[in-house]
């Protein structure tokens, strides 16, 4: 049995190398520039245990892109990764997105390996 597959979505590719760095030991790391690219990755490579997702995007915002996970696959675990640490974001993600977790950047991989853990 592989590794678990988790799918990546920030709109700075730095981070997206940073993640998949911090990642690829334990997932097989799938990664998207955006909400729309990040939909794609997860009609043709999906589904995906766990979706991970900026907030701030163009286009289309971390909450409405886990929304659209929401709906398409249930069942993957839904996390939010953002440097925006208002309120306001927090409880679109969670309602829009139903978020399993919220976390802030930047988010050491030895704080968000045990997440994915979970």
């Amino acid at each position: 049995m592989g590794k678990p597959k988790i799918l990546c979505v920030d709109d700075e590719e730095a981070i997206l190398e940073g993640l998949e760095l911090s990642l690829r030991k334990s997932f097989h790391v799938v990664s998207a520039t955006s909400g729309a690219e990040g939909l794609e990755r997860l009609g043709e490579d999906g589904p995906f245990p766990i979706v991970l997702s900026d907030m701030r995007m163009p286009g289309m915002s971390g909450a409405e892109f886990l929304a659209q996970v929401r709906l398409r696959h249930p069942g993957s675990m839904r996390i939010l990764l953002t440097g925006q640490s208002d309120i306001a974001s927090a409880i679109s993600a969670v309602n829009e997105g139903q978020v399993f977790r919220f976390l802030t950047k930047p988010c050491p991989a030895r704080q968000l390996l045990p997440v994915l853990a979970e």
